[in-house]
């Protein structure tokens, strides 16, 4: 997805829904879901525009290029930045006075340590790692 840095990207969250059609948490907060264009950049996330970021910016979009991120239910821009810069944030409450706070992002071999975020989730679209062989049949033998 190439895009001129002239260009703006809007992502548009709205709140992730858990099965009995209430807003979604995880221990780290509420959670979103984020879309560009129609198309879904992010899943069940509680950093949704720096998750979106760092998609695109992992599928190629220049870091130059300005996102903003809108609510579904506003007409009004809630963050801005550059694909670039947000892709290098993340978002950590574990400051002195537990207010959320924008701090550098390091990616995170191991999920749940410390206040680092780990890779992006896989999208269902992102092809398999490797293939699975079909199962061979079944021959029953007669006794």
């Amino acid at each position: 997805m190439m895009l001129a840095p002239s260009t703006t990207v809007v992502l548009v969250v709205s709140p992730s829904l858990n099965a009995e059609g209430r807003k979604a948490y995880s221990t780290r907060g509420q959670l979103f879901d984020g879309t560009v264009d129609g198309r879904s950049i992010v899943k069940r996330s509680t950093t949704p525009f720096c998750d979106a970021a760092r998609v695109l910016l992992g599928e190629g979009v220049d870091p130059a290029t300005k996102i903003v991120m809108r609510h579904a239910s506003s007409p009004h821009d809630a963050l801005q930045s550059t694909i670039g810069v947000a892709a290098g944030l993340t978002v950590t409450d574990a400051t002195a006075d537990g207010k959320p706070r924008f701090v550098k992002w390091q990616r995170n071999r191991f999920r749940g340590e410390g206040n680092v975020c780990g890779d992006p989730l896989i999208r269902e679209t992102d092809p398999t790692a490797t293939l699975v062989p079909a199962a061979p049949e079944r021959v029953t033998e007669a006794l």
